[in-house]
């Protein structure tokens, strides 16, 4: 059985109660969700499941599209890292507590192609209701914006999840960051402001692919490692599944990287298996806590954003208040109709500052000059164009300054020579205070 044919056959099939005890009886060959990987971190010295722990017993060998799947759902667990902040969740919503899910990420999270009723998150928030709910206890946030990295993720974090206060915080950036520094530090640093804001959180990494295979997955595991965090990979699931030509990109995806109504039930089924798998275990005697101890940089630890509803500016100059872009409408946008490209004033208090603007690979978008004075007198100048070769009309950020200290900043901003008769959306400032 081949194609989508083959795949919503092997989702609307119960298992056979055979083939449940046999996977069952070699999960601890598989390489599944049983093995062990020690965290680096001083968050726990428990022993956390991965996926790449070896055994000296054959791996099962499955024969049937049932248990290929099944396999898939086994290969997707690379840890469920420290089982206790998930646990507690799970018995808070058994107790009949309120409990919220909330999902951070790309466009895969938001549901493009696929709706946000369709999306994984909703089926994952539905799985879990019907598991553990007790009523209408288990509530659902989707903070999923299309074209997002971890890096824009940091800012948005405490406006579109932690005001929500969720009990379990999904993470989905792998096919949206690259591997540099500035991504590694973002990703770590929404991960660290999460538990920050609530120390009892349950996080769990999910990390997806391309059509042709790439995913920032390798640093996120490391990361996820260090914290000993549950991660699911549905990269590896779909690789494993491509690799024994069980399942093709077509059955799973309509593009080169957004799964479709099939292949979003598919993600649900993985992580549904992650909460399966953690539901039966004890809790582990030491309890998750924070490292205090980087990994990476703390450069987006704790990030701030701040709109026009909240930040006045010393002088509007050649701009007027508002933005056009989905999310961001708090915004600036240059009015060129004013006469004397006159700037844009502000005073803020922070530590490190960026802006978040609009860029596009085309259209009318100019360039500004940022002009930055530190309380000392110091002079920042940086030009930041609108016109980016990967821009498509979507939110980015640009970093402004990064200091030691807290200090009051005058940021001004002028519509560099040339680009007076352009455009140009500054859709907030983005800021940590620590």
């Amino acid at each position: 059985m081949k194609g989508n044919v083959m795949l919503k056959s092997i989702l609307s099939k119960l298992l056979a109660v055979t083939v449940a005890v046999s996977l069952t009886a070699c999960l601890a060959s598989c390489g599944g969700g049983d093995s062990s990987s020690e965290s680096k971190a001083e968050s726990s010295s428990a022993e956390s499941s991965s996926a790449e722990d070896s055994s000296s017993e054959p791996e099962f060998v499955p024969t049937t599209d049932e248990e290929f799947y099944e396999m898939m759902k086994i290969k997707s667990l690379v840890s469920t890292g420290n089982q206790n902040p998930m646990l507690d969740v799970i018995a808070k919503a058994k107790s009949g507590e309120e409990v919220t899910l909330a999902y951070i990420g790309g466009s895969i999270t938001e549901g493009l192609t696929a709706g946000a009723d369709a999306c994984y998150a909703k089926l994952t928030t539905e799985y879990f209701t019907q598991k553990f709910g007790n009523g209408d206890n288990i509530k659902h946030v989707n903070a999923g914006l299309s074209g997002t990295p971890s890096i824009l993720g940091t800012f948005r974090l405490e406006r579109d999840v932690l005001q929500y206060n969720p009990d379990v915080v999904f993470i989905e950036f792998a096919v949206n960051d690259g591997s540099d520094g500035t991504y590694t530090s973002a990703y770590e640093g929404i991960i660290r402001h999460i538990y920050n804001h609530n120390p009892n959180a349950a996080v769990v990494l999910l990390f997806a692919r391309t059509e042709d295979g790439y995913t920032a997955q390798n640093y996120m595991k490391e990361i996820g490692t260090y914290y000993n965090l549950p991660m699911i990979s549905y990269a590896d699931g779909l690789t494993y599944m491509f690799d024994n030509g069980k399942m093709t990109w077509k059955d799973f995806s309509d593009d080169q990287s957004h799964p479709n109504v099939e292949g979003h039930k598919v993600v649900r089924d993985m992580i549904a298996y992650y909460f399966d798998t953690v539901s039966a275990m004890e809790k582990n005697e030491n309890d998750f806590k924070l490292s205090p101890i980087f990994l990476h940089s703390d450069s987006y630890e704790n990030c701030h954003i701040i709109e026009s509803d909240a930040l006045t500016p010393e002088n509007l100059g050649s701009w007027k208040e508002g933005s056009n872009i989905n999310t961001f409408t708090k915004g600036w946008t240059y009015n060129k109709k004013i006469e004397g490209n006159q700037p844009l004033t502000f005073k803020l208090e922070a530590k490190n500052l960026y802006l978040l603007f609009k860029e596009n690979k085309g259209g009318n978008l100019g360039t500004v000059n940022v002009k930055i004075t530190s309380e000392d007198g110091t002079v920042d100048e940086k030009p930041i164009n609108g016109i980016t070769s990967g821009g498509w009309g979507n939110p980015t950020v640009s970093v402004l300054k990064l200091s030691q200290k807290k200090q009051t900043y005058t940021i001004e901003i002028t519509m560099a020579e040339g680009s007076e008769e352009k455009l140009f959306e500054v859709l907030g400032f983005g800021y940590t205070l620590e």
